[in-house]
């Protein structure tokens, strides 16, 4: 009986392979590709920070993020630290004066004076300052534009008053003004950081346009996000510096934070 069962599938089963066989097909095609990483991660990004103690505030080595896609990139910046550290990553600006020309709706040109702007990317509350090309009575400012940046000028909002992520919903710099269509940026979208004459800012924010010679300008858009939600446009570099803040009552021995890029 078991032979004749044996026989009997067997049969069955060249029968199958015959009738596959016999079925064609009328053409193939395949793909073939490399993938790439789009974004890549450059310098001396292992800190072996040495000892340190309670109470202590400590800067972290710069790490860069480029994106080398074609398209921007959305990414989370997080951190496995203990409780009773905390960290928050920093990064820099550029600003400089520009050839004013009010109405121009092509790049305006840098020319001047420049000055480095040390802000926060990622944290509990915003944070920036001037950490080269200080000048006497001047002040920073987040310039919020509307939509018509133009012909209806905004206001500015000075950096102790900044509440939540930047740039603001309303900020039509956040998700309407492209600066990458402009060709002034590779940052399309995000906030502008200004260096201005505190005289040029009266107590509503509204700015002294006669002024704006005098102003150091945004050299790219920045953005500031608590929970660590980044875009990263196409092309751009973003160099983050962790500054590792150890509370006063962490417990003594050693300890790793692992920073991670999603």
């Amino acid at each position: 009986m078991n032979k004749k069962k044996l026989l009997a599938f067997s049969v069955i089963g060249l029968f199958a392979v015959s009738l596959v066989a016999a079925i064609g097909y009328y053409a193939l095609f395949s793909a073939s590709f490399t993938v790439l990483p789009a974004i890549t991660l450059s310098g001396d990004c292992e800190d072996v920070l040495g000892d340190v103690y309670s109470g202590d505030i400590i800067v972290g080595t710069d790490c860069t993020l480029t994106n080398e896609a074609p398209t921007e990139r959305e990414i989370t910046i997080s951190n496995d630290v203990v409780e009773g550290i905390s960290v928050v990553y920093k990064s820099n600006l550029e600003l400089s004066q520009k050839v004013v020309d009010f109405g121009n709706v092509e790049p305006w040109e840098t020319t001047g004076d420049t000055a480095n702007v040390e802000y926060t990317v990622v944290g509990d509350e915003f944070t920036a300052e001037v950490t080269e090309g200080a000048k006497d009575g001047y002040v920073l400012v987040y310039y919020k534009d509307n939509s018509d940046r133009f012909n209806a000028p905004a206001t500015a909002i000075g950096i102790d008053l900044i509440v939540g992520d930047l740039a603001y919903e309303d900020d039509a710099n956040n998700d309407e003004n492209d600066y990458c269509e402009t060709g002034e940026y590779v940052t399309c979208h995000g906030a502008k950081l200004w260096y201005v004459n505190s005289d040029a800012i009266d107590g509503e924010g509204n700015v002294v346009w006669s002024q704006a010679n005098d102003f150091l300008f945004e050299t790219s858009l920045i953005q500031y996000n608590q929970e660590g939600h980044i875009v990263i446009y196409p092309g751009q570099t973003l160099t983050l510096i962790p500054v590792y803040t150890i509370g006063d009552y962490v417990e003594e021995g050693e300890y790793v934070v692992t920073t991670k890029i999603e």
